[in-house]
């Protein structure tokens, strides 16, 4: 009987055989996970890079505009100031001006009046 394999050998050679291919296609899996992590890591860490870059340009785009902010809030001050001197000035210039106008105009129109009443009479 050497040259027969009894069942029960057999079934250990075929477990055994199943055994080596399971192990060997989860070693495969191990591998490829593997390097899948590393091309992770990599793209990781660039990423990291990137986004580091990205955040520096932010942080200066960001004190631009806020000097900028701050010049514009200047010229707003100015310009409110500007305004405030022109509603002064107007406001003088009526006080000022309104009361000898309405006399002025009132003088034209009685002289007015009064050239047409003689020129009535004539």
């Amino acid at each position: 009987m050497i040259g027969t394999v009894s069942a029960a050998t057999a079934v250990a050679i075929g477990v055994s055989v199943v055994a080596t291919v399971v192990v060997l296609a989860l070693l495969a899996a191990a591998v490829s996970l593997l390097r899948s992590a590393r091309r992770l890591r990599a793209l990781t860490e660039e990423m990291s890079d990137h986004a580091a870059s990205v955040l520096t340009d932010a942080e200066d785009t960001v004190f631009r505009a806020r000097a900028e902010l701050d010049r514009v809030d200047d010229l707003v001050g100015s310009a409110e100031a500007i305004t405030h001197t022109v509603e002064s000035a107007s406001r003088l210039a009526h006080v000022a001006l309104a009361r000898p106008l309405i006399k002025v105009m009132a003088l034209g129109a009685g002289t007015a009046r009064a050239g047409r009443r003689l020129r009535k009479v004539s």
